[in-house]
């Protein structure tokens, strides 16, 4: 039988391949339910893989549920979250989306709360447990068992894994949260055009990605067309921001992202593209 060490790496090489093929123009919420069922079909492999595995010892069986599969179940958990999050997005002004956004920012802070003791464990690094958090269910201890767990199966949980899941899920969806509500203040502080004095002026919004401007950004800084390239890339993306009413959350990620796909300058070959498009028709 394979080793979980030499499965777990081809699982992972499988799932960078099914992520590769989610196209960058889906928009949120096709990117969420798209990416959430590439995780779910990973679990469902996994958990196939493990009902037939006999661990080689109890620290084999530690580490899968301490951490492989809750890095596999955290992702499915955040994604299918975020994707909920914004299926059930209510219609309405910024103060409607502020109040829902911190609802479920609350959400997290009473997890937490009802939480506090393993949170610390977990955080902590606290290994002292770990024989009875993180090995398959004995009898005497299904006590100890999220019965909300999804698809409960005692071979393929202990009694914890979803729980430090839950964890990982959470830090990141609070993040995600927290990005929104920073958003939506960020909005609340740019004047209407009506309050400017001047309600003829045009007011100028970014209507195609967020990565397509990241990429302008990156090109404007390094051929130096601004101020002969003497301003950082936060300071330029601070001002088109105000520029053209959109919120850039974490551009160095979001350029190491633009580094790694297959077109790399993808915005700035379609503005070449178009470009030399509208010369041809007008010599025409």
């Amino acid at each position: 039988m394979q080793q979980l060490n030499i499965f777990i790496p081809n699982l992972n090489q499988q799932l960078d391949l099914n992520l590769s093929n989610i196209s960058e123009e889906e928009t949120s919420i096709n990117k969420y339910q798209q990416t959430t069922e590439c995780y779910y079909e990973i679990i469902l492999q996994l958990k196939s893989f493990i009902l037939n595995y006999p661990f080689s010892d109890i620290n084999e069986e530690i580490l899968f549920f301490k951490e492989i599969k809750p890095g596999f179940l955290s992702e499915y958990l955040f994604n299918n979250k975020v994707l909920q999050i914004l299926i059930r997005r209510p219609i309405g002004n910024n103060d409607v989306l502020l109040d829902y956004y911190e609802k479920n920012l609350k959400e997290i802070t009473c997890f937490f709360n009802a939480h506090q003791e393993f949170y610390q464990y977990y955080r902590l690094k606290s290994n002292y447990n770990d024989a009875l958090f993180f090995v398959r269910q004995r009898k005497e201890l299904l006590h100890l068992t999220d019965v909300s767990q999804n698809n409960f199966e005692p071979a393929f949980s202990s009694s914890h894994d979803h729980l430090v899941a839950q964890i990982i899920a959470n830090d990141r969806l609070e993040i995600f949260l927290k990005e929104q509500i920073e958003l939506i203040i960020f909005q609340n502080k740019i004047p209407h055009v009506d309050d400017m004095g001047y309600s003829q002026r045009l007011v100028l919004k970014w209507t195609d990605s967020k990565l397509a401007l990241i990429e302008l950004i990156y090109a404007l800084h390094t051929n130096k067309s601004l101020n002969d390239g003497e301003c950082d890339i936060s300071e330029l993306t601070s001002e088109l921001e105000q520029v053209f009413n959109v919120k850039i959350n974490n551009i160095y990620r979001s350029f190491q992202d633009i580094k790694s796909r297959n077109s790399q300058t993808k915005f700035i070959d379609s503005l070449k593209t178009s470009l030399q498009k509208k010369i041809d028709i007008d010599y025409q």
